[in-house]
């Protein structure tokens, strides 16, 4: 036993405290070669620029297209002759890939805050429901119709018809619009995790119109407006950190704006409602610009034309 215990302190000092010594005097400085200056090089100015936009000439072109892969869009903006189809190139230029899938997770988690509980369902939250559901309709309708790689494009057309129903069922607070709600959530759950859940689509019977009320898409249009872009373009300091999501709302205001100019929605051929349409979608447009231009004022000043058109639409409607 005392043997033992004899080699076990030779083995720790000739091997143990060594080590432990190494590494308490830290590791050896490296030598670096030191950072070349180009400060007092006089060759090199004809090459490089202190500030490279003062040797542009012309306006500063922007590309309001989000970057697509796969098929190639259509410049001509011709139509794919289906009943209710986009044009070709038309949600690309509105909306990109990226903005869609981020705004079906998030809706996601307000579809699981507002069904759960039956009571509270019942007594209030199936309104927030139809907001969320018709949002879901909307932007599984746009994938449906989108020219180039977007997620959940194989499962779209009844991803689409499944929410527009259930968004529609939710005008009311029942055990049916409840159960029905809790198998679209289930539903739901299933497409963001990764999953295809059975859901059959009615194309033959698909109009924009029959798909999402006017209602809702109002609802998340002020959304948009007064609690996001109005208070994120405020100043320049908000807008800095809230750019990527002012960019998103953007492009979701420019994308309901187009679907209120669908012939089959109300007023969808109104020219004074489409007049005031269009004035939201360019200045939404206006709005992602500026964003890429990190253009506060610009940003400010687009989210103050979405607010007039707004409310002069509002005011002529209702007069």
């Amino acid at each position: 036993m005392i043997g033992r215990k004899i080699r076990c302190l030779f083995v720790l000092a000739l091997f143990v405290l060594p080590a432990m010594l190494v590494f308490a005097q830290g590791k050896p400085k490296v030598k670096r070669v030191k950072l070349p200056d180009f400060k007092e090089r006089q060759d090199l100015k004809a090459i490089f620029f202190d500030n490279p936009q003062t040797r542009l000439d012309g306006p500063r072109q922007i590309n309001t297209v989000p970057m697509q892969t796969g098929s190639p869009t259509n410049l001509a903006g011709t139509t794919d002759g289906k009943e209710g189809g986009a044009s070709v190139g038309a949600w690309a230029s509105l909306i990109s890939n990226v903005t869609l899938e981020d705004e079906i997770k998030a809706t996601k988690l307000e579809v699981d805050k507002v069904v759960g509980v039956p009571g509270k369902f019942k007594g209030g939250d199936y309104q927030s429901a139809r907001l969320y559901f018709s949002t879901l309709a909307a932007m599984f309708g746009v994938i449906a119709e989108y020219d180039g790689d977007v997620r959940w494009k194989k499962q779209a057309l009844g991803a689409r018809d499944a929410f527009g129903k259930v968004a529609a069922n939710c005008k009311v607070g029942t055990d049916a619009s409840y159960n029905e709600s809790k198998l679209r959530k289930a539903d739901l759950e299933d497409l963001v995790g990764g999953a295809s859940p059975d859901l059959k689509p009615n194309p033959d019977d698909f109009t924009w119109g029959k798909l999402i009320d006017r209602s809702p898409v109002m609802q998340r249009l002020e959304i948009a407006l007064n609690e996001r872009l109005k208070p994120w373009t405020a100043d320049a300091t908000t807008f800095e950190d809230n750019v990527e999501k002012v960019f998103h709302e953007a492009e979701i205001v420019a994308a309901l704006s187009e679907m209120l100019l669908k012939p089959e929605m109300e007023d969808g051929e109104d020219e004074d409602y489409m007049n005031f349409s269009n004035s939201m979608k360019a200045a939404a447009r206006e709005i992602a610009d500026a964003v890429k231009l990190n253009d506060a004022d610009r940003a400010s000043k687009a989210v103050g034309e979405i607010s007039k058109a707004c409310t002069e639409c509002h005011e002529y409607y209702r007069a």
